[in-house]
Order: structure tokens, then sequence, then C-alpha cells
């Protein structure tokens, strides 16, 4: 599920903690797979905060080491959650620029540092299975195949139906994120250009109105003016179906470009993951591929 290339892995846990049995797994898992895991100091906590793996201090401090360290070829996040955007104005971007190509796995809270990492240019950002989810997702071969597909960029096609809601035709590289916390990044100097990209979203357990609140603040902006797409993805627990429908079309009225639904991204499987350096093609009437 992770290429060979990838031989030395760094699990950093930047929000929440793992549960031990899910982390275990995980390590488990990638020990079997051959792959030498490099745990960091407070992955496993203790933090005074129940839903935070350590103070942001540690967890930057754990992360950065991660980075810098010359010998590790891919950083795994444990888990999301919240605590992300705690790191940000914590660690040092010139340094961690260093290692301008260093794969960053996650998704969710995990947006946060993603986000980070394009408007400071460092990293590359990778929305993939995290340490807790490696199980399932070994277990979905749909999923496995994406998984490496994005990490070595191998071109691909999507082979999912999607709803379509505007037509068109977009390419270019996605950029990919949790709809609430993206919108918590309106303000901080986080936020990265949207401009000629393809925006992939997705959330969990969220009302229609907060929604629309992210989707407003967001537009409001200007996240969406110059974007080439938008894929809206799984919206797990969140709203009736019919509901989410129709304040997508609605969002779509003041968006030029095309607009689908059901993309096989949030937090449920199957799960595609995505590569913020290798381009995409939307097209409504040929279907979606990476190339």
């Amino acid at each position: 599920m992770i290429p060979a290339r990838f031989r030395t892995i760094a699990v950093v846990a930047p929000a929440g903690r793992l549960v031990d049995e899910a982390f275990d797994a995980g390590v488990d898992r990638l020990v079997a797979a051959g792959k030498e895991v490099r745990i960091a100091g407070h992955a496993r906590g203790p933090s005074p905060v129940r839903y935070l793996s350590a103070p942001a201090a540690e967890r930057a401090a754990d992360l950065a080491g991660a980075w810098l360290d010359s010998e590790v070829d891919l950083i795994l996040c444990a888990r999301g959650g919240f605590g992300s955007s705690q790191l940000l104005e914590l660690l040092d971007w010139n340094a961690l620029a260093r290692r301008p190509d260093l794969p960053l796995v996650g998704y969710s809270d995990i947006t946060a540092l993603h986000f980070a990492m394009e408007t400071r240019g460092v990293g590359t950002p990778v929305c993939g299975p995290m340490l807790g989810k490696l199980d399932v997702a070994a277990g979905d071969r749909w999923t496995a195949n994406h998984f490496a597909g994005a990490l070595e960029c191998i071109p691909r096609e999507l082979d999912h139906e999607v709803g379509i809601i505007s037509t068109g035709r977009a390419v270019g590289c996605p950029l990919v994120g949790n709809l609430t916390v993206a919108a918590a990044m309106c303000g901080t100097g986080f936020l990265p250009s949207a401009a000629g990209r393809i925006i992939v979203l997705e959330d969990l357990n969220e009302p229609v109105y907060k929604i629309d609140r992210c989707l407003t603040q967001l537009r409001l902006a200007g996240f969406f003016r110059n974007a080439a797409a938008v894929a809206f993805g799984k919206f797990s627990d969140c709203a009736p179906a019919e509901e989410l429908e129709e304040l997508f079309r609605r969002f779509a009225k003041a968006f030029s470009g095309p607009v689908v639904t059901n993309f096989p991204f949030g937090h449920v499987f199957p799960l595609v993951s995505m590569n913020f350096r290798q381009r995409m093609v939307l097209d409504t009437a040929e279907g979606i591929r990476f190339i």
C-alpha cells in the first residue's frame, strides 16, 4: 500500500491522540510491510487536555524533528481531531523548506498543516489514510491502490460515479481539505490561493446551516474566485441528502466552473488519496482522472 521507496516512516500526532489499540495495529502493519517506524516522542501523549495528544510546543517539536530527520522518507499522522492549527505559528517554515518534497500524509484536521504547507511552499501534502485507519485501508483494494498511486503520482482513473451539479471540464492540481478547518483558516495568513486548483471538500457531523456558513465564509474570503472546479466529497452524518444537494446547487449558481458531488473522499471508505502535486482532470462528460 505504501510503495517500497518510502522505507522510513515517522509517525506524529499533530492533533488528537490515537487510542493505543489502533496505534499499535497501525505500527504493526507498517513493520510487517518492512518499514522502519520512528514514533515521535509525544505521539502517544500524555496531554493535560483530553482532546490533544500533547501541548502545542511538544507537538510542533515532534513534527519539526521528524521533518528535519534526513532519513525519514514520509511523515504519517496518527489521527485528526483538533489541534493542527495550533502548530502553525510555532513551526520554523524556513527550516522545513529544506525538504521541499517530503510527503505529509493525513486528512481532516491535518488540513490546517496541508494548507499552511501550500502557503509556505514546503513539503508535499498528501491526503490519505492515517495510522489509525491503515488496517481498514489495506483491506479495501480500491483505497489501497489509490493510496499507492497518490504517493507515486501514478496516472489513474477515478472509476467512481459522482453527481453532477454544473457541467464542464477543468484541469489542475487538487486542493483538498475539511470544510470546517478550511473556513477556520480565513484571515490567518495560512489559507492558500485556490487559483487554477480543483477544490475538494468534505466534512463530518455538521448540520447543513454550519456547512452553509463555512461555504459562505470561504466565498466571502475569495477562496473560490479563480478555482477551476469544486468537488464535494462525503459529508458523513451531516444533514439529509436532499438538504445538502440543495445547498450545493445554490453554491454552484455563483461559481463558474464544474461542480460535482459524491466525490469519494471523507471520513468513510472507500477513500481516494490525493497528492497536491499531481494534476487532475475533472470532466463531467468523460470522467475524472489523475495525470
